[in-house]
Protein backbone atom coordinates (compact mmCIF):
# COMPACT_ATOMS: atom_id res chain seq x y z
CA UNK A 1 0.00 0.00 0.00
CA UNK A 2 1.43 3.30 -1.06
CA UNK A 3 1.51 6.15 1.47
CA UNK A 4 1.39 9.89 0.82
CA UNK A 5 -1.50 10.11 -1.56
CA UNK A 6 -3.44 13.33 -2.25
CA UNK A 7 -3.51 14.32 1.43
CA UNK A 8 0.28 14.43 1.78
CA UNK A 9 1.57 17.57 3.52
CA UNK A 10 3.70 19.81 1.38
CA UNK A 11 5.51 21.32 4.37
CA UNK A 12 6.69 19.80 7.55
CA UNK A 13 4.95 20.65 10.83
CA UNK A 14 6.91 23.01 13.01
CA UNK A 15 7.35 22.37 16.69
CA UNK A 16 5.43 24.88 18.76
CA UNK A 17 5.31 25.76 22.39
CA UNK A 18 2.99 23.36 24.23
CA UNK A 19 -0.38 24.72 25.36
CA UNK A 20 -0.55 25.77 28.95
CA UNK A 21 -2.87 23.72 31.08
CA UNK A 22 -3.77 23.25 34.69
CA UNK A 23 -4.78 25.77 37.31
CA UNK A 24 -2.88 28.73 35.85
CA UNK A 25 -4.37 28.24 32.38
CA UNK A 26 -7.97 28.18 33.59
CA UNK A 27 -7.54 31.38 35.58
CA UNK A 28 -5.81 33.18 32.73
CA UNK A 29 -8.39 32.10 30.14
CA UNK A 30 -11.48 32.82 32.27
CA UNK A 31 -10.81 35.64 34.72
CA UNK A 32 -13.46 35.82 37.46
CA UNK A 33 -16.21 38.37 36.96
CA UNK A 34 -16.37 40.55 40.02
CA UNK A 35 -19.52 42.30 41.11
CA UNK A 36 -19.60 45.43 43.12
CA UNK A 37 -21.14 45.07 46.53
CA UNK A 38 -24.28 46.90 45.35
CA UNK A 39 -24.80 44.53 42.43
CA UNK A 40 -24.31 41.47 44.61
CA UNK A 41 -26.87 42.69 47.13
CA UNK A 42 -29.39 43.46 44.37
CA UNK A 43 -28.96 40.00 42.80
CA UNK A 44 -29.35 38.27 46.17
CA UNK A 45 -32.59 40.17 46.78
CA UNK A 46 -33.85 39.38 43.28
CA UNK A 47 -33.02 35.69 43.66
CA UNK A 48 -34.92 35.57 46.95
CA UNK A 49 -37.90 37.30 45.30
CA UNK A 50 -37.90 34.73 42.47
CA UNK A 51 -37.83 31.82 44.93
CA UNK A 52 -40.68 33.37 46.91
CA UNK A 53 -42.80 33.97 43.79
CA UNK A 54 -42.24 30.42 42.51
CA UNK A 55 -43.19 29.00 45.90
CA UNK A 56 -46.36 31.12 46.10
CA UNK A 57 -47.36 30.16 42.56
CA UNK A 58 -46.49 26.47 43.16
CA UNK A 59 -44.10 26.54 40.16
CA UNK A 60 -47.10 26.99 37.88
CA UNK A 61 -47.67 29.59 35.16
CA UNK A 62 -50.12 32.18 36.46
CA UNK A 63 -51.46 32.89 32.97
CA UNK A 64 -51.99 29.44 31.42
CA UNK A 65 -51.73 27.10 34.43
CA UNK A 66 -49.02 24.78 33.08
CA UNK A 67 -46.86 23.19 35.80
CA UNK A 68 -43.26 24.27 35.20
CA UNK A 69 -41.16 21.92 37.38
CA UNK A 70 -38.51 24.59 37.92
CA UNK A 71 -38.35 25.79 34.30
CA UNK A 72 -40.38 29.00 34.54
CA UNK A 73 -39.47 32.63 34.78
CA UNK A 74 -40.50 35.33 37.19
CA UNK A 75 -42.14 38.30 35.50
CA UNK A 76 -42.31 41.80 36.96
CA UNK A 77 -45.81 43.19 36.51
CA UNK A 78 -44.38 46.72 36.51
CA UNK A 79 -41.08 46.68 34.64
CA UNK A 80 -37.94 47.32 36.62
CA UNK A 81 -36.89 49.78 33.93
CA UNK A 82 -33.43 50.45 32.60
CA UNK A 83 -30.99 49.47 35.31
CA UNK A 84 -33.66 48.20 37.66
CA UNK A 85 -35.67 49.66 40.48
CA UNK A 86 -35.80 48.39 44.07
CA UNK A 87 -39.47 49.36 44.29
CA UNK A 88 -40.28 46.79 41.59
CA UNK A 89 -38.66 43.94 43.55
CA UNK A 90 -41.60 43.17 45.83
CA UNK A 91 -43.57 39.91 45.86
CA UNK A 92 -46.84 41.60 44.86
CA UNK A 93 -45.13 42.75 41.65
CA UNK A 94 -43.84 39.28 40.68
CA UNK A 95 -45.61 36.48 38.79
CA UNK A 96 -44.37 33.04 37.72
CA UNK A 97 -44.82 32.48 33.97
CA UNK A 98 -43.86 29.81 31.46
CA UNK A 99 -41.28 30.53 28.78
CA UNK A 100 -38.59 33.16 28.64
CA UNK A 101 -38.84 36.92 28.06
CA UNK A 102 -39.09 36.11 24.34
CA UNK A 103 -41.23 32.93 24.35
CA UNK A 104 -44.23 31.37 26.05
CA UNK A 105 -46.57 33.38 28.26
CA UNK A 106 -43.67 35.49 29.54
CA UNK A 107 -42.79 36.46 25.97
CA UNK A 108 -46.42 37.25 25.17
CA UNK A 109 -46.66 39.63 28.11
CA UNK A 110 -43.25 41.17 27.53
CA UNK A 111 -43.43 41.64 23.75
CA UNK A 112 -47.16 41.92 22.95
CA UNK A 113 -48.94 42.83 26.19
CA UNK A 114 -51.22 45.32 24.40
CA UNK A 115 -52.52 42.61 22.04
CA UNK A 116 -53.74 40.34 24.84
CA UNK A 117 -54.97 43.17 27.07
CA UNK A 118 -52.54 42.13 29.83
CA UNK A 119 -53.25 45.24 31.95
CA UNK A 120 -56.93 44.29 32.13
CA UNK A 121 -56.01 40.94 33.69
CA UNK A 122 -53.40 42.42 36.06
CA UNK A 123 -50.45 40.60 34.49
CA UNK A 124 -48.84 43.89 33.45
CA UNK A 125 -48.94 47.27 35.21
CA UNK A 126 -48.22 50.67 33.61
CA UNK A 127 -44.52 51.48 33.90
CA UNK A 128 -45.12 55.11 34.79
CA UNK A 129 -47.93 54.36 37.25
CA UNK A 130 -47.72 54.85 40.99
CA UNK A 131 -50.32 52.22 41.92
CA UNK A 132 -49.18 49.69 44.50
CA UNK A 133 -49.13 46.24 42.80
CA UNK A 134 -50.77 44.75 45.91
CA UNK A 135 -53.92 46.77 45.16
CA UNK A 136 -54.32 45.50 41.58
CA UNK A 137 -55.93 42.05 41.26
CA UNK A 138 -54.53 39.38 38.96
CA UNK A 139 -56.38 36.72 36.99
CA UNK A 140 -54.66 33.52 38.22
CA UNK A 141 -55.24 30.39 36.12
CA UNK A 142 -56.07 28.08 39.04
CA UNK A 143 -57.64 30.61 41.46
CA UNK A 144 -59.53 33.13 39.37
CA UNK A 145 -59.24 36.76 40.47
CA UNK A 146 -56.91 37.30 43.43
CA UNK A 147 -54.79 39.98 45.11
CA UNK A 148 -51.07 39.23 45.62
CA UNK A 149 -50.26 39.84 49.29
CA UNK A 150 -47.02 41.09 50.79
CA UNK A 151 -46.64 37.89 52.83
CA UNK A 152 -46.30 35.84 49.63
CA UNK A 153 -49.82 34.48 49.35
CA UNK A 154 -52.99 35.18 47.33
CA UNK A 155 -56.28 36.63 48.60
CA UNK A 156 -58.99 35.22 46.36
CA UNK A 157 -61.80 37.59 45.38
CA UNK A 158 -65.19 35.96 45.81
CA UNK A 159 -67.26 38.44 43.87
CA UNK A 160 -66.40 39.90 40.48
CA UNK A 161 -67.70 43.29 41.65
CA UNK A 162 -64.60 43.60 43.86
CA UNK A 163 -62.42 43.72 40.74
CA UNK A 164 -64.08 46.72 39.06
Amino acid sequence: MKRGGPLKRKTELKATKPMAHGKGFKQAANPPKRKTSGQAKTNRGLDALKRQARARDMDTCVRCGVVLAGGGNVHHRRNRGMGGSRAANVISNALTLCGSPTSGCHGSLTLRSWEIDAERYGWVLPTNGTTDPATVPVLVAWLGWAYPLADGSWRVIDEISEVA
